[in-house]
């Protein structure tokens, strides 16, 4: 235990480590207030002035007051007919042709998010581009719920000629209640990219604080004195293992404490029992913008394990504290952003680093196919979290002890 709080106090105390934690938490709180006061705030036009994030969120939620609760058909269809309506009507259209912007402020604004909701319905189940939603027919959406399972059979033809793989969204689809429950989902939406804005540059940073981890102890000398002490060696080792693990979960949950907190204090509870199939209508998920949060939660302390893993390997392995965090750098931010150019099979790979995760994910239908095994890619990005962290750590370990001292 004496070896564990000096390791863990040794790797706080490095001013690389102090810097490279201040720095994740203005990364955070900085997340956080852009999101709320640059994404969520709106202009209106270039004469008017911008309406705020604060003041927009709060529009939006009282915009959706009256079409909260449960998305019958009959709900879409007088939504629609407000929005077709409008667009159809002659007397609110300037003498060139064009849509009254004042009338539109009016009218179309204040539809919000359930007008978002049905560009999406327009778009992917009734195949409208979507400058052109507004033509849908409001009668068309009473039958929406067979609409959109047809929509989703012909989507899953067109991606899957292998009848084994489309089985693993049909039984996603199945799971699929209806009818969708309606509110203002987007400002969650943009809590969820936040969390994946976040999440990268805290494994990024959370990197650069743990490279010195083991090869500090080579630049400096210092495993010339400790290989020869007592308990230099393994247990030395596993000492620096469990405060690398324990500053991971420990700045993950910080970091997530303060996205919740945000997130509660601005936006509230609203719309996270709202299903995804809102913003991507042909997604077969059957999960809510709150099960997206959790799995958020859970997948964000995993990649901050998985990069511990990952960077105690390299610590292990590397010469010096430079060459370290130059290979950390390397592997989680140069290998996922040049991933596209590699072939097919690397790029899955390297989709399964920690800073390349995409909670877009959630609402594709991406496979991983390994041996007989179908595994949805969320879930593969999971489940190579710990897979990281039990082969880097022990190799890290293995190095650390077998290295000789010159």
């Amino acid at each position: 235990m004496r070896l564990y709080c000096w390791e863990l106090k040794k790797l706080l105390r490095r001013r690389s480590a102090r810097v490279a934690l201040l720095l994740l938490l203005l990364w955070t709180a900085a997340g956080i207030l852009v999101n709320v006061f640059v994404n969520n705030g709106y202009t209106i036009s270039n004469d008017r002035p911008r309406v705020s994030g604060p003041a927009e969120i709060a529009h939006q939620l009282a915009w959706a007051e009256p079409w909260r609760g449960p998305l019958t058909g009959e709900k879409l269809a007088a939504a629609q007919s407000v929005i077709y309506d409008f667009y159809q009507d002659p007397a609110l259209r300037t003498p060139d042709g064009n849509v009254d912007f004042d009338a539109w402020v009016e009218v179309i604004r204040p539809m919000g998010g359930m007008g978002d909701a049905l560009s999406n319905i327009a778009a992917e189940v009734y195949d409208y581009p979507y400058s052109e939603a507004s033509e849908l027919e409001p009668d068309r959406l009473l039958t929406y719920y067979d609409d959109r399972a047809a929509a989703v059979t012909r989507w899953l033809e067109s991606q899957f000629d292998d009848p084994d793989d489309r089985a693993v969204f049909e039984a996603q689809e199945a799971a699929v209640k209806t009818p969708f429950v309606f509110d203002w989902y987007s400002g969650q939406f943009t809590v969820l990219e936040t969390f994946r804005d976040i999440l990268i540059g805290t494994c990024l940073l959370l990197g650069i604080a743990l490279a010195p981890l083991f090869s500090d102890e080579i630049q400096t000398g210092v495993l010339a004195v400790s290989h020869c002490a007592r308990r230099g060696r393994r247990p030395l080792t596993l000492a620096k293992l469990a405060a690398a693990l324990t500053v991971a979960a420990g700045v993950w949950v910080v970091v997530a404490l303060l996205l919740v907190a945000g997130q509660l204090v601005f936006f509230g509870t609203r719309g996270l029992d709202c299903p995804i199939q809102l913003l991507r209508p042909l997604a077969t998920a059957p999960l809510t913008f709150g099960d997206c949060e959790g799995f958020a939660l859970v997948f964000g302390l995993a990649c901050c394990l998985g990069t511990a893993g990952i960077t105690a390997g390299l610590s292990g392995l590397l010469p010096s504290n430079f060459a370290a965090m130059i290979a950390v750098f390397g592997l989680l931010v140069l290998q996922p952003m040049f991933a596209g150019l590699l072939p097919d099979r690397w790029q899955q790979l390297a989709a399964l680093l920690p800073t390349a995760v995409d909670f877009y994910d959630l609402f594709r239908q991406n496979l991983y196919h390994i041996g007989p095994l179908r595994l949805w890619s969320p879930l593969a990005q999971l489940a190579a979290q710990p897979l990281w962290l039990a082969v880097m750590m022990p190799a890290a370990g293995v190095a650390y002890v077998r290295r000789q001292v010159r």
